[in-house]
């Protein structure tokens, strides 16, 4: 059995064009069907985003290789879990979806394995997807955004706010949603913020105690965030772009933009697969990672979802969709996003939370 990680076991986290990609290497529908009668275990995210996997990538995985996948539902902490209780020549899954930041640990402890980026079609993704070394890109980029109801705003005489600083007027006091230490991107945000406004992406005391200033309501997870933007307790929230385009899905009136942190435009981190190390399933896991990463299958994915693929087509194609254009990215976009080491995070994040519930009492 391997060692338990206290550090990693806390992680948590929050979520039509294929013919113009080039693609990468690995069996394809053009092969036959290879790996006719042969089951993978993908390990994702449940609710909605498990849901979508299913209904996209895995749907094109089934029809392009004659293999069947059967999922393995819970958080990448939860699934992390799963890895470290079991026996290391018998993974509980083959592949799983990960936040950057459980990719940095896993690869730490030595429980994903590396994957050829040959076979994978990374020439389609954008350039900052594919900083992972040897292991898995990045299928979808996750951007802090500010999301805001318009009629409440329009009520107020509020401009559309355009920067975390628009945020700390006097009638949106006690107004404003924000995550709180459990939701997995929030280490991130007090990094950006800190770079933003004291110059140290360190700086979290002086950060923690700025957002006090906003009074603001914390949620510990983005559904309660959801509640209180639909119910009106809260006219804004600092949040993701999936989780603002689940709610315009639902018929919800929200807008979105991509905050100005000092010379930065919001934050990112990232979400991809990878292979567990210990797998009998090697092969069919890199089919998997290559529809995973084909543009078709960002498309199909991101589509229902309202995540942001990593493949420059499909962000192209996103901005002349009225739906979908305010998410949109450009290579330009990306450049302007505050990142940070995920190691980093790991470092400073158990010291940060005690910092948080110090300031904050939550």
């Amino acid at each position: 059995m391997r060692s338990r990680s206290r550090a990693l076991v806390a992680l948590a986290t929050t979520l039509t064009i294929a013919a113009g990609c080039t693609g990468g290497g690995g069996a394809s529908s053009g092969d036959g069907k290879p790996f006719e009668g042969q089951t993978l275990r993908v390990a994702t995210w449940g609710g909605d985003w498990g849901s979508n996997v299913e209904n996209s990538v895995g749907k094109l995985f089934e029809e392009q290789t004659g293999a069947t996948v059967e999922y393995v539902v819970g958080n990448p902490s939860d699934n992390l879990a799963k890895i470290i209780a079991a026996p290391e020549d018998a993974p509980p899954f083959d592949v799983m979806q990960m936040d950057s930041l459980t990719q940095e640990g896993l690869i730490e402890q030595g429980l994903i394995q590396p994957v050829d980026h040959s076979k994978l079609p990374v020439e389609d993704l954008f350039e900052d997807a594919v900083t992972t070394g040897e292991y898995g890109p990045a299928f979808t980029l996750v951007p802090v955004v500010i999301a805001w109801q318009p009629e409440k705003f329009d009520e107020l005489g509020l401009e559309a706010p355009t920067s975390f600083d628009d945020l700390y007027v006097p009638e949106l006091r006690g107004r404003v949603a924000y995550p709180g230490m459990q939701v997995g991107f929030s280490p991130l945000i007090l990094a950006g913020l800190g770079e933003a406004w004291f110059g140290d992406k360190e700086a979290a005391e002086q950060t923690i105690e700025k957002i006090k200033e906003m009074e603001p309501r914390i949620y510990a997870a983005t559904p309660e965030m959801a509640t209180w933007l639909t119910n009106g307790e809260v006219y804004a929230a600092i949040t993701h772009t999936a989780q603002t385009q689940a709610m315009r899905n639902q018929g919800f009136e929200l807008s979105l933009v991509y905050p100005e942190a000092g010379e930065h435009r919001s934050m990112v981190y990232w979400n991809m697969a990878n292979i567990v190390r210990g797998t009998p399933n090697k092969d069919l896991a890199e089919e998997w990672m290559r529809i995973n990463l084909s543009c078709e299958g960002q498309e199909a994915f991101a589509r229902t979802m309202g995540a942001v693929p990593t493949c420059k087509a499909a962000n192209e194609a996103f901005a002349t969709d009225e739906e979908l254009k305010t998410i949109a990215v450009t290579e330009e976009d990306m450049n302007a996003m505050f990142q940070t080491e995920p190691a980093f995070i790991l470092e400073v994040r158990e010291e940060w939370n005690d910092i948080w519930n110090r300031i904050m009492g939550t």
